[in-house]
């Protein structure tokens, strides 16, 4: 990607624009070259999903809307250019609006609807068995997508009950996982039928190759669609949940951070405020006589 984006900064160049707007183009582009890198994309793999991920990004970096929105102006017109030189066939960011850009809260489940999603799968099925060990994975470890995706059959140690991730830059981390999570990956395993060896994808696609962002997607609305839960449910839904019912039940923050393989503490405070809300909220209905 990176000799792409010199290309398009020389053509810029040719066209004499500033400096300055050269400078910001590249800025831009090396943001998004980052995001890619450490979410395990290509730049072929920028779709609408995506979108709306990077702005997440952009977010937990603190940026604000005018710099978010001149990010996507830039990689729009940086797609644009792909597509002109027949670099890309498909460039979603080119047909649809932009989206308004809001620092919204993250939306967690409710415990109750965390419990009436994981009773969905069909566990007479080899891909309710498989989809039931995803979502108690999910819940139970606070996983990113592309984290879960990447598991392989070395990275799960069973007996102890823990999970070694590759998170940001391949820093692994250890992660517990309860019981619940043990057995389903445990009734998985137990009713695959195709040779399991260390290097094996844990959560393999109905085809047998890795599995996509956008499969695992298609997984989860699935589930949300058919027991009632909101539509507005993503993939980082259950590692929101995660994060906010560790902290109600006693989790600390530093550890909490570090459980979701956050570099700073400050993106983990997001989830204390949600916390917080809650216990306000629950306070009022208890002790006020009109609540």
């Amino acid at each position: 990607m990176e000799r792409f984006i010199e290309a398009y900064l020389e053509e810029l160049r040719r066209q004499q624009k500033a400096e300055n707007t050269m400078d910001a183009y590249k800025r831009d582009l090396l943001r998004l070259k980052a995001f890619l890198e450490e979410e395990h994309l290509t730049y072929e793999d920028f779709n609408e999903i995506e979108v709306s991920h990077f702005i997440s990004y952009l977010l937990d970096h603190n940026m604000s809307r005018a710099t978010i929105s001149r990010h996507l102006v830039s990689i729009r017109n940086f797609y644009k250019y792909l597509r002109k030189k027949n670099k890309v066939k498909e460039a979603p960011i080119l047909y649809f609006e932009l989206p308004e850009i809001k620092r919204n809260l993250p939306e967690p489940l409710l415990v109750e609807e965390v419990e009436r999603l994981l009773l969905e799968p069909d566990l007479a099925t080899l891909k309710g068995k498989r989809d039931k060990a995803i979502l108690e994975v999910l819940y139970g470890a606070g996983l990113k997508a592309t984290e879960l995706i990447e598991l392989t059959f070395r990275d799960v140690d069973l007996s102890r009950g823990n999970l070694s991730v590759k998170g940001k830059k391949n820093k692994e981390r250890l992660i517990p996982i309860g019981s619940f999570a043990i057995d389903s990956i445990k009734d998985y395993l137990e009713a695959r039928v195709d040779p399991i060896v260390g290097a094996s994808i844990l959560f393999p696609s109905q085809r047998g190759d890795q599995m996509t962002r956008q499969g695992l997607w298609k997984i989860l609305k699935e589930y949300a669609k058919t027991c009632g839960l909101s539509t507005n449910i993503n993939l980082n839904t259950l590692r929101h949940s995660y994060a906010v019912h560790m902290l109600s039940g006693g989790a600390d923050l530093t550890t909490l951070s570090l459980l979701l393989g956050h570099n700073d503490v400050k993106a983990t405070a997001v989830y204390l405020k949600l916390v917080k809300n809650k216990k306000i909220k629950e306070v009022y209905e208890e002790a006020h006589p009109r609540a």
